[in-house]
């Protein structure tokens, strides 16, 4: 328990110390990340209650996963990129 409140205090620290533009990018990026996230779900919702195909259900959730991917490579690449730039300055 102590170890994992220690993880969370160290991600938090971290994200606090980021740079604003590279936060700026995170948020952008996260925001279009929602976007694809609800048209999936909208892509889904049509599929459970108006159109049953298997076309339109893959579909859904291709959308589904590329949102998450992409979320979690903002996070990660920004974290990455902030890292790098205060190595070399």
């Amino acid at each position: 328990m102590i170890l994992i409140n220690f993880c969370f205090k160290k991600i938090k620290n971290n994200f606090k110390k980021l740079d604003k533009k590279i936060i700026k990018i995170m948020q952008n990026g996260l925001k279009f990340c929602f976007i694809l996230l609800m048209l999936s779900i909208s892509v889904l919702t049509t599929y459970l209650f108006f159109i049953h195909n298997t076309l339109i259900y893959q579909i859904g959730i291709l959308i589904f996963e590329l949102s998450l991917y992409l979320s979690a490579d903002f996070i990660v690449s920004g974290i990455a990129v902030d890292t790098i730039r205060k190595q070399i300055l």
